[in-house]
């Protein structure tokens, strides 16, 4: 089964989307690059994540700051 992920840079910004079963033997996102779950979240290219609550330079509750 696949899901939805975001591909982020060590900013916290995301730099593309994938579909992918997060299975590290099949693939894995770039090095220096990390994918974060997106779940139903409609998520884009440009965005922020901000899993603690506190986005970079912004505060919010949200987990994607757009």
């Amino acid at each position: 089964m696949s899901d939805n992920y975001a591909i982020i840079n060590s900013s916290n910004i995301v730099t593309d989307v994938t579909i992918w079963d997060g299975n590290t033997e099949n693939w894995s996102p770039p090095s220096g690059f990390t994918c974060i779950g997106m779940g139903t979240f409609p998520v884009g290219i440009g965005m922020t994540y901000n899993s603690g609550g506190v986005g970079i330079g912004t505060t919010s509750a949200c987990k994607w700051i757009g």
